[in-house]
């Protein structure tokens, strides 16, 4: 692996663990998950909070990190070199991560046409679209500064 793809392997997944974390921790107490996963229909097949599998969430985002960061790479310079190119990072991300889920539209079309409401949706969506935007914002951010440093 080339210096510069090592680099940004490595940033990619420390800001990444720490959105993650962050977010987690945030959404964890302001939509209160442990009445959710006991309570909501959504989270019967999760693991319970106590589950050592769960758990371990926080180290597999390194893994996780590592995957997004080789599948965004070929993309790098539109990101950085783009005026919006956080948002452009924020909406491939976002597709990976929450639409481009296997339950997500689904879940989505039956939430609106059968049970006419949106409730369970406040769970979990604005936890991942505030992780995706903030960790899409500052990753930008660092990679431009870092590229300008690099130049001047």
């Amino acid at each position: 692996m080339d210096r510069r793809l090592w680099g940004y392997a490595l940033r990619f997944i420390l800001l990444h663990v720490l959105t993650y974390t962050a977010a987690g921790i945030i959404f964890y107490q302001l939509q209160d998950y442990a009445e959710a996963f006991q309570t909501m229909e959504e989270f019967e097949l999760f693991r319970p909070l106590d589950d050592p599998f769960v758990a371990a969430a926080i180290p597999i985002q390194i893994v996780r990190g590592a995957l997004l960061a080789l599948l965004l790479y070929p993309f790098y310079d539109a990101f950085t070199r783009r005026k919006y190119g956080w948002l452009l990072a924020f909406g491939v991300l976002y597709g990976f991560t929450a639409i481009g889920s296997a339950i997500f539209i689904p879940d989505l079309v039956e939430t609106i046409i059968v049970e006419r409401t949106a409730a369970h949706l406040v769970v979990g969506v604005p936890e991942i679209t505030v992780q995706m935007l903030l960790f899409s914002w500052l990753f930008v951010a660092w990679e431009r500064r870092r590229i300008r440093k690099a130049a001047g």
